[in-house]
Order: structure tokens, then C-alpha cells, then sequence
């Protein structure tokens, strides 16, 4: 008798608690207006949109007064901190604390964690991305990331260049970052209680010596975070609706 192999559980987190202050906008980034809807609905639509996926939480500030953009049964709220990885954790802490109820191990169950401000990519893309995942199993994680095209400038405190890189080896990173909800909870924890500042969830591995393996991203799965950059999205769903 061939023994049938589980298939892991795939959650995500999205972090919205930001102000999005680069924006110089009059609300937070993740509810500006992109084709008649929030950069937030399109985000949380993406991930519920793709079967793999059982189900995630989005984590908002303390008396954020604007209601979910979308409900449904696999989404779920709770509440961050003042930075991301304070953020990040506490959407961890939920799902560890839900799933634990109901009797799931945590090693078994994989999370993506994926910016609020960054609704480009398609439901087959993002599926493409959870069965890579699931075939492979990466035991660091796994993060979507684009290879350096331009050439790679190193400054110094004055803005003077000090040397260019080889852009050979280097790599943009961009969201979905996977990993097991059990490591990457521990990691995340471990580096608050140190005081550590980072900025992705790779980095949070990376510091506790795990080194998560790259998936090629797309161009258009970009991070919204100046005005221009709302501008070049909505001219990409224009262009993907037509």
C-alpha cells in the first residue's frame, strides 16, 4: 500500500498597520484607491482567491476606524505594533494560538507573509508560488525576490560613490516570504526580545542562521510606496483588465 503524504496547510499574514508615510497621502497606503477599490481589498482578494491557501489574518493598528474592505470565513484581524516585525509577530502569535486550539502541530503548517502595499500579482502566480512551495518544502523558507538588473552603486554617508557591486549575486526582495509557522514564530520572537531592527521576514531567519532559498518574482509585483508608484499600478490593472 503507497503511504499518502499530507499536504501542508499554507496560512499568510498581511501587515497593515502602517501609515505609509512616504505616500504624503491623507490615509494610510493600504486603503488608497486603486480600480474603484483599496490597494488593501486587492491584496486580501489575491490571497483568498487561491485554493492552496486555507485561510490568513490581516494585522492593523490599534483603532484603525475603517472596516475590512472584504469578509469571509478564511480571513481573520488582529492587532500589531509599532513596527513590522512587531506587527508580523502578532499575526504569527494569532494563527499559532488558533490553529494550536484546534489541534494542528505548527511544524506542519507553512505561512506566507506578504506587505499590504504590494497587490500586483495574479491569483496564478501567487498558486504558482504555493506548489513550489508544497513540491520543495525549503527547510530555511522560501522568498520572492527579482535579480539586480541595474548597475549596483555603494555609497557613503555623503552620497559619494564608494564602489559598484556585483549585481551577479544580487537579489531584490519582494513578498510572499514562506516559511514554517513554528520556525518563523520562534525567529520573530527571539529577534524582539534582542532589539534587532530588520526589515523582511529573510532577515529575521537569516539572523537566527537560516537562509531561505530564492523564487524569481515579477516586475510587477512591486511595493507601493511613493506616488508614482500607485501611478505605475493603476496603469498595470488598467492594461491587465482590457
Amino acid at each position: 500500500m503507497v503511504e499518502k503524504v499530507a499536504i501542508p496547510e499554507i496560512y499568510f499574514v498581511i501587515p497593515a498597520a502602517g501609515v505609509g508615510s512616504r505616500m504624503g497621502a491623507d490615509c494610510p497606503k493600504q486603503y488608497l484607491m486603486l480600480a474603484g477599490k483599496s490597494v488593501l481589498y486587492h491584496t486580501l482578494s489575491l490571497f483568498l482567491s487561491v485554493d492552496a491557501i486555507a485561510g490568513g489574518v490581516v494585522v492593523r493598528s490599534q483603532g484603525d476606524p475603517t472596516p475590512l474592505p472584504l469578509e469571509s470565513e478564511r480571513l481573520w484581524e488582529t492587532i500589531g505594533g509599532e513596527t513590522r516585525t512587531e506587527s508580523v509577530t502578532a499575526g504569527l502569535q494569532y494563527l499559532a494560538n488558533r490553529l494550536s486550539k484546534a489541534g494542528k502541530s505548527l511544524d506542519d503548517v507553512w505561512v506566507l507573509v506578504h506587505d499590504a502595499a504590494r497587490p500586483g500579482l495574479k491569483s496564478s502566480e501567487l498558486a504558482l508560488f504555493c506548489d513550489h512551495l508544497v513540491s520543495t518544502q525549503p527547510e530555511a523558507g522560501l522568498i520572492m525576490a527579482m535579480p539586480a538588473q541595474d548597475t549596483v552603486k555603494r555609497a557613503d554617508e555623503t552620497g559619494r560613490v564608494i564602489r559598484t557591486e556585483d549585481r551577479s549575486t544580487l537579489w531584490l526582495a519582494q513578498t510572499p516570504q514562506a516559511a514554517k509557522l513554528g520556525v518563523l514564530l520562534n525567529a520573530s520572537e527571539k529577534i524582539l526580545r534582542d532589539g534587532v531592527n530588520v526589515t523582511d521576514e529573510a532577515s529575521i531567519l537569516e539572523y537566527n542562521g537560516l537562509f531561505p532559498q530564492l523564487y524569481r518574482g515579477y516586475s510587477h509585483n512591486l511595493k507601493i510606496t511613493y506616488p508614482e508608484d500607485l501611478e505605475l499600478m493603476r496603469l498595470y490593472f488598467t492594461a491587465r483588465e482590457v
